[in-house]
């Protein structure tokens, strides 16, 4: 007798016996044997066993021997046999009807119904498909809403409950079909195809789940509620995994917090994303740990990557955990250290809501989270705006200090229904990052004349309100109000609405003035009310073609960096950063006040944390200190020890994101060099690894040198003749850019452009134009008389201005 009439008496036994003692194991089975092509068949069960191979849940070897003879000898009992063997593999058997909804019948298979306590497990499914649909299957169950993202309301309403942690704990489970090859997106229309579905189990122990499998060709399929599908209640049993310790240290050995990102062989994250409540995000691959705390995984290889914010090395690592004491050891390793020349580094611009945050089952993250953030990203000062979006609820968080709270689980009672329980842990580096809760003015009535940033403020009600909707409707009052407490202020992403066809640097095209950025700033810089523009997160033409323009008018305020997150870029807090010079790291209430006085005052470079100015002066002066003054035009000095790193070769992993964020009215398009995004990577010349340092005088490059972007630090001299009181300033466009120096000659303020002046002042009227309809009535004459002003002030700088 040959092997193959073994297999095949052996196999029809083996189904014969499942038949008998569970008819719904394989459904009408011998009716369908004589109607299943052969061929069609066997193709379909070999992808099924490639998928399950490639996600790491072979088939027996045994088993998959016998099916490759099979597969050689095939024939209708061969089908019996082979349904016969991948019954234990087979989660569920589906009987589609004509149209892949109504007359659908499922049943549970023959395969043990066992997952793993934070991982994915494979099954198949036997889909008979007697119409022959070619159509996308889909499977869903085991999950509910817990979290969404944000709608932008002010409040969240009440799902049905105050108390999620009863909901959350029943969303335990995701079902996910496999879609990669060589498994194709759609059914083939065989009468009996085999797919693969991933079943990931949050929890451990019993769990029941009902689930529902059906197949259509339209797009929109997965998200529509139909009662017509069919479900089948399955009782699983998950084997629970186990928690693994991190050892995190810094490049001195000292615990810390970082962020680590964890795959699998197969990419998939973990903790899978879909369900993790904070202070892990459902939108972030990574997770913020402490040294000494705890991560749940099962058994398994695992790519570990740490990271801890631009000045450190990205490290990778391949792990292997097996057995009960499991540990991950990360040692991060600096490329830089810009404090050891006295700069520490701060994002200005973070939400704890609204945006990619949730509203439920609570109005974004605390405290609590939001310093997991700053501090695995290495930042030493995070500002937490609240804005429109959860105003109500966030606005708790302001205390009018700096802080530095521990890092603890906010909400045990929901983390605890979410099966992350984890023990924090305080690391020997926690005090070097502080919170500060601020105001975004944004959703708010003044917002289409640019949204403001509002920092050390004492009170965070305007005067008299007591609903947004009581606040002015245009900027300049709030920005007179918060000055005279004290604050710091300016203007958010001030790139939006200032876009251009140009890409000169500067132009002297108006721009539409149509969104939140720069807008009213011009206006405001003139009654000596704007201390900064906020940017390294839109269009670098777009943000500095301003700023240029003012500063050219002798007006002074500071360009530094932020990353709106988790708005423009949800990435992490920090792609765009603000170093700022302290003579000590920034801890505390002082640490803060000397930090946000020194950013005031210019003592910072800003950029995307790739290039490091990490000293530079003219004519022995900094900037942030007193102008140069000079009696008559002459020749001046400029000295700078720089720092920047790009990879030899690019590598997107490895630089800030390239790709341009979501702003408001969709995605920002790509551009030219200068055009696209701040990110080092497009500095690159060519295929070097150089970048270009430039020297800015009153906006226009005077010199260029390349530099190796190799990080390490680099003296470098330039030398330019000052024919009129200017400013001069560093910038490694699009990643870097210094506060400028200024110098006086003989006595006149600075009158560097004409043709800037000009500019300013058409925007002027540019932006009457467009803002002061949705300026309220009784409020418009004071608004006219600002503008007036405005313009009278830039008729006056032109007509002192003597070059063009």
């Amino acid at each position: 007798m040959s092997r193959y009439t073994s297999i095949i008496d052996r196999r029809l036994v083996v189904a014969g016996s499942l038949l008998a003692s569970a008819g719904s194991i394989l459904p009408a089975v011998s009716a369908e044997v004589s109607n299943v092509p052969v061929q069609p068949y066997f193709a379909s069960v070999k992808r099924a066993m490639a998928a399950m191979a490639a996600i790491g849940q072979p088939i027996s070897a045994e088993d998959a021997a016998d099916l490759d003879m099979l597969m050689t000898h095939a024939d209708s009992n061969a089908v019996v046999s082979a349904d016969a063997i991948l019954s234990k593999y087979t989660l569920l058997n589906a009987t589609l009807g004509p149209d892949g909804y109504a007359k659908t019948k499922i049943t549970a298979g023959g395969a043990e119904k066992r997952l793993i306590e934070e991982g994915w497990t494979a099954f198949l499914i036997r889909v008979a498909n007697p119409s022959s649909l070619v159509a996308k299957l889909y499977i869903s169950g085991m999950t509910g809403a817990v979290s969404s993202p944000s709608t932008g309301a002010s409040r969240a309403g009440v799902r049905d409950t105050l108390n999620m942690s009863a909901s959350i704990a029943k969303t335990w489970g995701r079902t996910e079909i496999y879609r990669l090859p060589p498994i194709g997106p759609t059914l083939s229309g065989a009468p009996v195809d085999y797919q693969v579905v991933q079943i990931f189990s949050r929890d451990r122990g019993k769990r029941e789940g009902s689930i529902e499998v059906w197949a259509s060709s339209d797009p929109m399929a997965e998200y529509r509620d139909d009662y017509a599908r069919k479900r089948v209640q399955i009782e699983f049993d998950c084997a629970p995994s186990s928690d693994v310790l991190l050892r995190v240290r810094d490049h001195d050995d000292r615990g810390c917090m970082a962020s680590l990102i964890i795959k699998d062989k197969l990419d998939r994250i973990y903790p899978f994303q879909a369900m993790r409540l904070e202070p892990d995000m459902w939108f972030q691959p990574q997770i913020y740990r402490a040294d000494g705390e705890t991560v749940r995984l099962p058994d398994g290889n695992y790519v570990v990557e740490a990271r801890r914010g631009p000045e450190y090395l990205v490290n990778r690592q391949t792990v292997a955990l097996k057995g009960e004491a499991k540990e991950i050891h990360v040692k991060l390793e600096r490329w830089i250290d810009p404090a050891k020349w006295g700069w520490y580094s701060g994002d200005t611009h973070i939400h704890g809501g609204g945006c990619a945050h949730y509203e439920h089952p609570t109005e974004g993250v605390t405290p609590a989270t939001m310093i997991r953030h700053v501090r695995g990203e290495g930042l030493a000062i995070g500002e937490v705006l609240s804005w429109g979006p959860s105003w109500y609820y966030q606005k708790q968080f302001f205390t009018g200090h700096a802080v530095s709270p521990a890092a603890d689980l906010e909400h045990p009672e929901l983390q605890a229904a979410d099966n992350s329980n984890w023990s924090p842990k305080s690391t020997a580096e926690d005090a070097e990052s502080s919170l500060r809760y601020d105001v975004e003015v944004s959703n708010f009535p003044s917002s289409h004349c640019g949204h403001l940033v509002l920092l050390r403020l004492k009170e965070q009600d305007y005067p008299g309100t007591s609903l947004i909707q009581d606040w002015p409707s245009w900027n300049l009052p709030i920005l007179k109000w918060a000055k005279a407490q004290g604050g710091i202020v300016g203007y958010a992403h001030c790139g939006f609405g200032m876009e251009v066809e140009s890409t000169e640097l500067p132009n002297y095209d108006i721009p539409p003035m149509d969104s939140i950025g720069t807008q009213e700033a011009i206006v405001d810089v003139t009654h000596g009310f704007t201390d900064f523009l906020s940017g390294i997160d839109t269009f670098p033409i777009a943000e500095l073609n301003a700023w240029y323009h003012m500063l050219n008018c002798g007006f002074r305020l500071a360009m530094i960096g932020e990353t709106d997150f988790p708005c423009i870029y949800g990435e992490r807090p920090g792609v765009g950063r603000s170093y700022v010079r302290l003579s000590e790291r920034p801890i505390g209430d002082t640490g803060y006040e000397a930090w946000v006085r020194n950013l005031a005052q210019g003592r910072l470079y800003c950029g995307d944390g790739r290039t490091h100015f990490l000293d530079w002066s003219l004519a022995g002066q900094r900037p942030g200190e007193k102008d140069v003054q000079l009696a008559r035009s002459e020749q001046v000095s400029v000295k700078v020890l720089v720092a920047a790193r790009l990879e030899e070769m690019p590598h997107a992993d490895e630089v800030s994101p390239a790709s341009t964020p979501n702003g408001p009215g969709g995605p920002l398009s790509d551009g030219p060099p200068h055009g696209r995004m701040w990110n080092i990577e497009n500095a690159r010349i060519e295929n070097s690894r150089d970048v270009p340092v430039e020297l800015i005088a009153n906006g226009k490059v005077v010199e260029r040198q390349s530099l190796r972007a190799d990080g390490k630090p680099r003296a470098l001299s330039f030398s330019t003749r000052i024919e009129r009181s200017s400013w001069v300033a560093l910038r490694v466009l699009p990643s870097a850019h210094t506060y400028p120096v200024f110098i006086g000659v003989a006595g006149k303020p600075i009158r560097a452009s004409k043709q800037s002046a000009q500019w300013c002042r058409r925007c002027v009227d540019k932006l009457w134009e467009a803002k002061s309809p949705q300026i309220r009535e009784t409020e418009r004459p004071a608004a006219a008389d600002a503008y007036d002003h405005a313009r009278q002030s830039y008729d006056r700088i032109i007509a002192e201005s003597d070059q063009a």
